[in-house]
């Protein structure tokens, strides 16, 4: 009686096991968009904690934790705004200039490409090419999807920064919560490994900071000495967009182009030329000397990242896809190969 009932026990734990990681699957897949802003919630709070620790020699003692990431959280904001206000009124008339000259460049091809006799041949009332002019419908569909997109970036952005408030606030709440969520015998290791984790992440970033730093500098310097309008704000652009390695870059040089195409066919290719030399200097000489210093990752590893989970987690998971293998390859490294399989006799 006691052997069955040992067994009914034990299958019905395992049926509990097997039903609970069902269960935390079915819910990773159908939130998994949400995964990654969580995760960029996380290390910008590693940040802003980070932060607000430096600012103990210049904050009286007698304020609150709560007061100098306020505080931190202020100067960001403020020079967020700042930024986004001087590069619109910097960039709006150009932007007009811009679009003046697209549209003058687009009239020319058009009117060009009529007068060529095989478009003359196919043009009028030809089914065929007709059909593969996009109808008004069609335009109207790509339109609703762009701002459809814009809207859910600029929500994701909401719920990122409202996350990374709260765990920036009461880091200990919800650190707690997790540890609590584990066997007892196993919290203290986990809890040194969570210090460890936000220690990886701090350095991750200070990284990147400062390569995209030395991409911002070099990429305005290079564009003011090309004579390419805005180089402050495109330089500061550039910085910025590097934030994503080997994807950003490329995001950088577009309106640095665009402003180029103003001038003449020289001056675009001397823009994609300091493009190509700023690219090199920060894929094989910045980012893995700064990084060498601040956590090692292999170029292949991060980019076989980038591509897993883009296909996965989208836009965000491209984005925050090196912090997150660099978190994982601490995991792996101290759960996995340190403390099992090279202490295993």
């Amino acid at each position: 009686m006691d052997d069955s009932r040992k067994l009914a026990n034990k299958v019905v734990l395992i049926c509990g096991i097997a039903l609970g990681v069902v269960a935390v699957v079915g819910l990773v897949v159908v939130s998994r968009s949400l995964l990654p802003l969580i995760f960029g919630a996380i290390l910008f709070a590693v940040v802003l904690n980070r932060l607000a620790r430096k600012l103990d020699s210049w904050i009286p003692a007698s304020l609150s934790r709560g007061v100098r990431i306020s505080a931190v959280i202020g100067f960001l904001t403020l020079l967020t705004v700042i930024c986004a206000l001087t590069f619109a009124h910097s960039a709006s008339e150009q932007i007009v200039q811009l679009t003046d000259r697209v549209d003058a460049s687009i009239s020319e091809v058009v009117q060009a490409a009529k007068e060529q006799p095989i478009i003359q041949r196919f043009s009028g009332d030809n089914p065929k090419l007709k059909s593969w002019l996009p109808s008004s419908a069609q335009s109207l569909g790509v339109a609703k999807n762009f701002f459809a997109t814009a809207f859910g970036v600029l929500a994701d952005c909401l719920i990122l920064l409202i996350l990374a408030c709260y765990f920036c606030f009461s880091p200990q709440k919800y650190r707690g919560g997790a540890l609590r969520l584990v066997p007892i015998q196993w919290r203290e290791r986990l809890d040194a490994l969570l210090d460890e984790s936000s220690e990886t992440l701090w350095r991750w970033m200070v990284g990147r900071l400062l390569a995209m730093l030395i991409v911002g500098v070099l990429f305005g310097a290079g564009l003011a000495l090309l004579g390419i309008p805005l180089p402050i704000e495109l330089g500061i652009f550039a910085g910025l967009v590097t934030f994503v390695p080997n994807i950003g870059g490329i995001a950088a040089v577009i309106p640095a182009l665009l402003l180029a195409s103003q001038q003449d066919t020289t001056t675009v290719f001397s823009v994609l030329v300091l493009y190509l030399v700023i690219q090199f200097v920060e894929s094989y000489l910045v980012t893995p000397l700064v990084q060498e210093h601040q956590v090692s990752l292999p170029p292949a590893l991060v980019i076989l990242a980038q591509i897993v989970a883009g296909m996965v987690f989208g836009f965000w998971g491209i984005m925050f896809a090196t912090p997150l293998v660099a978190i994982a390859h601490l995991w792996i490294k101290q759960l996995y190969v340190e403390e099992w399989l090279e202490t295993r006799p």
